[in-house]
């Protein structure tokens, strides 16, 4: 188990190391030269020129040296020694080392600050972080982290270093200023390594028995985003744009590279045996790669992601690895090394190159690199081989700050070649109209003619925006600048038709919306399509003959060819009009067809006159309660004249009791009935 935990963690140390060592390409002038390479079974540090791909030299150093990282001036590197338990510090200037530091037991990761004030040396058997003044290349403070950490990286504004913890599955997050654990982010299985993106929003950590890589958001500390790997992986490098990440995989022997704008494995390459560390040139454009059980280093060219060289050792392994560069040269003084400066014998600490020709301008006799030589030229820092001086000024266009002589002076002039003392700019896209072939910016000229940037006009709305060129009355003035777009003599406003030609403005809802564009014209919330009648408020959307038309505008609501004007019946079909009683109502909707007063239901003689004395029970009369043939209702005779009298003197006494006639009325009825010779026979 212990065994494996330190295999595991000789796989993971080189990604603090590269995050470390990406964070001294700020303080360096030139290309770096030299890789230093941990040799763990030969005790040692191999330097291999980069330029050549060669060793130049080994440098011997603690017993299984496992980590390096070199101090921001690239002056010094710092080793960790597995089983020495100490840290070696090297001057990359003699390639000597200097003086050599005890810490924990069995040091493996390291990482500098980006002030390089404090080296960061992760103690795995002491589950600890020792902190190295590297002033004085002592000791200063201990932190514990988690269990049996690994490797260390710091972001690039120094505050935040990050502690992979093998077997707490687990990541520490130390306050640089405080020295103490201020979070603990929970990752994947034995995270080995890890490295921060160049603008220090993210951590990348190797988990290497997850075979995935967890993305750490460094403003929270929490887990966005798992890329799979489909490995056992060792460690991780980051490529100094941002843009790529590179991960090993010792047991697959192989290098996988990430794309980390979409988190996604977008390559894997072979290179030797259990490659471990990882580094990558400060321009970029290389990787190196340590193979330990091939005793090499792959060198990878990053833009094709190919092994171009391989640097051999033939023993001793090869596993982390660091890029440093020598000690800087300046001849002139001007804290610019030769090897970068582009005035090597003038000093000129800016080094200002107008014309980007490598030349510095302190030494360029054509600064513009215009074919002009400074003496002569109008515009001596800005190219001008036609020497255009438009306001005859002496001084060339190119640099003049107001060319047109107009005395509107630099950026401000929206016209700088024409002369516009108003700055008119209707499209106020900076550029004034005088000089603008479309003033409104919609890609349509304002002429009748083609430009660069638009097309052949003329613009209907030539300073208000409208590349549609929408004309709706077709008045040649563009609907967006058309004051009255539908042409109906009303303007927009108030037009409550602005896009429908409407000259009566009516509204039958009055919502204000013209009836010619109002989907409800009579506002009843039934849409005019589906409405039976579109133009009056029915929202019942009542049709009694179902006609297909509301009640509310019918003509003739009950479909019988009578107007509902005219309708005796107007909700009932009765085209015979028929009216028993004259009452205007007809027969077919009055509840008392013959008027007598008696409702239809009740009454025993219809088709009684309306001015007829009845009763009020069943709607009858004196003689058609008594009729003089034989009894009501029967066609039997009356069996006696007294029959019929009886009857008649009854039917009488109950029209008196209910008051319907007077007593004297009554004697005279029954005096006729006697008189008569109805029933006789």
């Amino acid at each position: 188990m212990h065994l494996n935990r330190v295999l595991g963690s000789r796989f993971g140390v080189s990604l603090g190391l590269v995050a470390i060592f990406s964070l001294v390409a700020p303080f360096l002038a030139h290309a770096e030269p030299f890789a230093y390479v941990t040799r763990t079974g030969f005790n040692s540090v191999s330097v291999i020129d980069t330029a050549t791909n060669t060793v130049t030299v080994t440098i011997g150093v603690g017993i299984g040296p496992r980590g390096v990282a070199i101090a921001p001036d690239g002056t010094v590197a710092y080793v960790t020694a597995w089983d020495s338990n100490n840290v070696s510090v090297v001057d990359t200037a003699t390639n000597t080392v200097t003086t050599t530091v005890n810490v924990g037991v069995n040091p493996i990761g390291v990482a500098i600050t980006p002030d390089g004030a404090t080296a960061y040396v992760v103690n795995n058997n002491s589950h600890n972080v020792s902190l190295i003044d590297t002033a004085t290349n002592a000791v200063t403070a201990i932190v514990n982290v988690g269990a049996y950490p690994t490797d260390v990286a710091i972001t690039p504004d120094g505050t935040t270093a990050y502690v992979t913890n093998s077997n707490s599955a687990n990541v520490s997050v130390i306050d640089t200023a405080t020295g103490t654990v201020t979070a603990t982010v929970n990752v994947g299985a034995f995270p080995n390594d890890v490295a921060i993106a160049p603008d220090g929003t993210t951590a990348y950590v190797v988990n290497s028995n997850s075979k995935n890589v967890s993305l750490i958001d460094t403003a929270t500390n929490t887990v966005t985003a798992t890329v799979g790997i489909g490995f056992f992986v060792n460690s991780v490098a980051i490529a100094p744009g941002g843009a790529t990440a590179y991960v090993t995989s010792a047991a697959s022997n192989n290098v996988s590279v990430i794309d980390t704008t979409t988190n996604t494995v977008t390559g894997t390459l072979g290179v030797g045996s259990a490659p471990a560390g990882v580094a990558i040139t400060h321009d970029g454009a290389t990787a190196y790669v340590t193979n330990n059980n091939s005793h090499s280093v792959s060198v990878i060219n990053t833009a094709t992601n190919t092994v171009i060289a391989t640097v051999g050792f033939g023993f001793g392994g090869a596993f982390g690895i660091a890029i440093a560069r020598p000690a800087e040269v300046d001849a002139d003084g001007d804290g610019e090394n030769d090897a970068s400066d582009n005035c090597v014998g003038a000093s000129n600490p800016d080094q200002a190159d107008s014309d980007l020709d490598g030349n510095g301008d302190a030494c360029d006799a054509d600064d513009d690199n215009d074919g002009v030589t400074d003496l002569a030229d109008s515009c001596v820092f800005t190219p001008n081989a036609d020497q255009a001086d438009l306001d005859g000024d002496g001084l060339g266009d190119a640099c003049d700050v107001d060319a047109d002589g107009d005395s509107v002076v630099g950026p401000i002039d929206n016209c700088p070649l024409v002369p516009n003392q108003d700055q008119t700019d209707s499209d106020g896209d900076g550029l004034g109209d005088d000089c603008e072939p479309d003033d409104d910016n919609d890609a349509v000229c304002d002429a009748d003619m083609s430009a660069l940037g638009c097309f052949a006009g003329p613009d209907n709305c030539p300073t208000l925006a409208n590349p549609d060129q929408a004309d709706f009355d077709g008045d040649a003035i563009g609907d967006a600048c058309d004051a009255d777009v539908d042409g109906d003599g009303t303007a927009n406003t108030p037009d409550n038709c602005p896009i429908d030609a409407n000259v009566d403005q009516n509204d039958v809802d009055g919502d204000g919306a013209g009836d010619a564009c109002d989907p409800d014209i009579d506002g009843d919330s039934v849409a005019n399509a589906a409405d039976n009648c579109p133009l009056i408020d029915n929202p019942n959307q009542a049709d009694l003959d179902v006609d297909g038309l509301g009640d509310a505008c019918d003509a003739d609501v009950d479909g019988d060819g009578i107007e509902t004007a005219v309708d005796n019946c107007p909700l009932l079909p009765n085209s015979d009009q028929l009216d028993l009683d004259l009452d205007g109502e007809g027969d077919a909707c009055d509840g008392d067809i013959d008027g007598d007063g008696v409702a239809n239901g009740a009454d025993q003689c219809a088709g009684t006159d309306e001015n007829e004395l009845v009763h009020p029970a069943n709607g009858c009369s004196l003689a058609q309660l008594c009729p003089c043939n034989g009894p009501m209702g029967t066609t039997l005779l009356w069996r006696n004249h007294g029959k019929y009298v009886s009857c008649t003197a009854h039917s009488a006494n109950e029209f008196e009791g209910l008051g319907r006639i007077t007593a004297a009325e009554k004697d005279s009825i029954v005096s006729q009935a006697a008189q008569s010779n109805c029933g006789s026979r």
